[in-house]
């Protein structure tokens, strides 16, 4: 991997009054086209978020991985594959690679601790993939049964990019632009960029939303 350094300046994050509430880092490389690893929050108030969100490039039809942790003050917990297609249209896409999640998502959802929550967000609804995991319950819920999945996930995730195979080209541009797109709405339509305006800024929160989404990139 090769660390972007386009936003450099403010890998620590500042708000209006010059405390730093929060980390970005981006990252690029082979078969994968953006990486951001980042936290903001106030975690004296309780308040934190951190996310991971790992794009793949268009040499490959690996779903993206997306990963957030958060604590209000109970832990909030959220991993999943984005399809690289329409999921319906794409029953090989999701065998391939959502099947082998299917069985451990099946458990985790009939483990009586585990308290899903629903976002109520309609566009943010409907990026969840069928084996997405989107959760608020207790730290020690959380820890006992939740955070060893999502290392499982990450793990497996891990495994379909090491075995990547190349995406037939002319299936590639099709792929990139869809990719663009859907990094784009998902950063730009969501509902908690409230909170962020409140915490840095809306002119701070736009540059955010501008580097997620790799509109801002060496």
């Amino acid at each position: 991997m090769r660390e972007d350094l386009t936003c450099k300046d403010i890998q620590q994050i500042p708000d209006p009054q010059g405390n730093i509430v929060g980390n970005i880092h981006t990252y690029t490389g082979e078969k994968v086209d953006w990486i951001v690893r980042s936290w903001i929050g106030r975690p004296e108030t309780g308040f934190t978020n951190i996310h991971l969100t790992c794009w793949v490039n268009e040499e490959t039809d690996v779903p993206h991985l997306g990963l957030a942790l958060g604590t209000a003050p109970d832990v909030f917990c959220y991993v999943d594959f984005l399809p690289r297609y329409d999921p319906p249209l794409s029953f090989d896409h999701l065998h391939q690679y959502h099947e082998t999640m299917n069985e451990i998502w099946i458990a985790l959802r009939r483990n009586p601790r585990y308290k899903t929550f629903t976002p109520v967000h309609l566009y943010t609804r409907s990026t969840l993939s069928p084996i997405a995991i989107c959760g608020l319950l207790p730290l020690d819920d959380f820890k006992a049964i939740v955070e060893p999945v999502m290392l499982q996930y990450v793990c497996q995730w891990v495994e379909f990019i090491k075995n990547a195979q190349p995406l037939d080209a002319e299936k590639r541009a099709a792929i990139k632009q869809r990719d663009i797109l859907l990094r784009r709405t998902i950063v730009e339509k969501d509902p908690a960029n409230t909170l962020a305006d409140r915490l840095v800024g809306v002119m701070m929160r736009e540059r955010l939303v501008r580097i997620l989404h790799a509109e801002e990139r060496e």
